[in-house]
């Protein structure tokens, strides 16, 4: 019994860790992007972590590539003090790069929920 209570509160422990240093994201919808793209009054980097064959096809106006198994190396070329906002396709991939960013001292990350395909056709 102590041995399951000790568990018990060894997960407890871990799973408020988890939470503490989990990295602070915004998300917001595709929708969304457009009003940001247009409000230039906060210094940010787009950032679209999808491939580069995917990146060569459909893609929002302003925005980077760097796919997600190069940002690790390429977070050097964003400030980290700004905005980083990140799309891929779906949301899942732009949710690992801000998990990366977060680690690489990225404070203010924001993910397109859903991802390209969920920003409006133009």
């Amino acid at each position: 019994m102590e041995i399951l209570l000790a568990i018990t509160a060894a997960y407890i422990v871990l799973v408020i860790i988890n939470k503490a240093t989990a990295p602070k994201v915004e998300n917001i919808s595709g929708r969304d992007l457009d009003t940001l793209i247009r409000d230039k009054s906060i210094k940010r980097h787009f950032v679209d972590v999808r491939t580069p064959s995917e990146f060569s096809g459909r893609k929002v106006k302003g925005f980077m590539n760097i796919p997600l198994d190069q940002l690790n190396k390429r977070a050097s070329e964003l400030h980290a003090d700004n905005t980083v906002v990140l799309m891929c396709a779906s949301g899942s991939r732009s949710l690992r790069a801000a998990r990366i960013l977060s680690k690489n001292g990225f404070k203010k990350i924001v993910n397109v929920k859903g991802g390209i395909s969920s920003y409006p056709s133009k």
